[in-house]
């Protein structure tokens, strides 16, 4: 019996409300063959492959890495439900260690044997979701174990959805184009391997469990959405940077601290509000920040919680109305803000909001996907100073990881980033 709200949770998918569960299958899995459970793995691929099905060796490993990649998203799923790339130019983009061929016959396979079903047909930037019913073999194979297979993501890729691009499927439509894919060979993907490639002068030494990991080359890929009103229109923005063959360590355990570059313990220098920041530099939006060493808990708002502020700044600035009449469903639903939502009342904190920032008001639709494509502009920018004089560095979004003893460095990064914009210089943190 599940407990609530996962019972909630799955009842709302089985009646087809939720329509976001599943987990991505990334086509890039083969079982591990010292695992006891292999011999049972190959034994049930044998069985739903059609009788008289002759494939040569390379066709049998494509499409048995294929039934082991479902499964591997399906059983790591808390509702039994996966969802892929099934679309041949996005497959192409991705350029998958596993043929396209292979993956479309093993799902088809696994169809007529009824040992997945459709449970959710394809909507506007939604895949098709399928779900492996309770009899169905695959759950006898949960604990299969599983090794990745060499593969990176694409240096540069447009994805449908406008927020956690990261995990939003691609958008094949838009690049698959010559035009648009012309463009972006031209244009995007050059000063990505150039920032990849002067990374590889350095040495970075990452704790993803709180021990080294000297095997780290990182390498970043950039990823933005489309604006455009159809396949052939590419209106791109947001553009934020992204790990491409590594992973930070969770900050809050502490690992990340650890991080090394080039043999030095490290620091991270941000920027203040960066998204605030950058609105206040705007051509048409511009305006003066106060006076504050805080721009979270400026005036009226440092009575209220930081993090409730925060949030609520770059939910207006991504569209959601503060002269609305009730607290935003986003906010509601976020743990850790609901202790200070229950400490005071909407319309107060709201009109405090717009006593300090009135721009917040009346924004354009995607203020805060094109803020994101500037803020990315600028921490290329940043990051290219400071290895263009011989620094290394990393970075997630607004921030640098750099030398403890190059933070003066990261300063004048940032400031001269922001600078070659025309922007005033930021508040830094670190």
């Amino acid at each position: 019996m599940l407990r609530f709200p996962e019972a909630a949770g799955y009842a709302r998918f089985m009646a087809g409300v939720d329509k976001n569960v599943g987990t991505y299958a990334d086509l890039r899995w083969e079982a591990n063959e010292r695992d006891p459970r292999y011999e049972l793995a190959k034994s049930y691929f044998e069985f739903i492959r059609p009788m008289g099905k002759s494939l040569r060796a390379d066709g049998y490993t494509h499409r048995f890495n294929a039934f082991v990649s479902f499964l591997r998203a399906a059983a790591s799923d808390r509702y039994w439900t996966f969802y892929s790339d099934f679309n041949k130019s996005s497959h192409n983009i991705y350029k998958w260690p596993i043929n396209y061929r292979a993956v479309s016959e093993v799902r088809d396979w696994l169809l007529e044997r009824k040992w997945i079903v459709v449970k959710l047909e394809r909507g506007k930037n939604r895949s098709t979701r399928y779900f492996v019913p309770a009899n169905s073999k695959l759950r006898e194979l949960k604990k299969l174990q599983f090794k990745k297979l060499p593969w990176m993501p694409p240096v540069v890729s447009v994805r449908r959805g406008r927020t956690d691009l990261d995990r939003a499927p691609l958008d094949p439509e838009v690049m698959s184009v010559p035009k648009n894919w012309a463009w972006i060979r031209k244009h995007l993907i050059p000063p990505m391997e150039d920032l990849n490639e002067k990374l590889w002068e350095h040495a970075f030494t990452l704790f993803p469990y709180g021990k080294p990991d000297e095997e780290v080359y990182p390498e970043y890929c950039r990823i933005y959405t489309n604006l455009g009103r159809s396949k052939k229109d590419m209106h791109l923005t947001h553009g934020r940077i992204y790990p491409r063959n590594f992973q930070f360590p969770s900050k809050k355990d502490g690992n990340r601290q650890k991080t090394l570059i080039d043999g030095q313990q490290t620091a991270e220098v941000d920027v203040h509000a960066s998204s605030l920041t950058l609105l206040s530099n705007d051509f048409y939006h511009g305006f003066r920040l106060p006076d504050s060493s805080d721009y979270y808990q400026h005036g009226p708002l440092a009575q209220y919680d930081r993090d409730l502020i925060k949030v609520l700044i770059q939910s207006a600035i991504n569209g959601v109305s503060l002269t609305q009449t009730k607290w935003p469903k986003s906010v509601l639903e976020e743990p850790k803000l609901r202790v200070a939502v229950s400490n005071c009342d909407w319309n107060e904190v709201s009109s405090a909001l717009l006593q300090v920032y009135p721009i917040l008001s009346d924004l354009p639709a995607n203020t805060g996907l094109d803020l994101m494509l500037q803020e990315s502009e600028i921490i290329l920018g940043a990051m290219n100073f400071l290895l263009d004089s011989g620094i290394g560095c990393l970075s997630i979004h607004d921030c640098l990881i750099v030398p403890k003893s190059n933070v003066g460095e990261a300063q004048d990064a940032f400031n001269a980033a922001y600078a070659a914009r025309g922007f005033n210089s930021p508040s830094l943190s670190f």
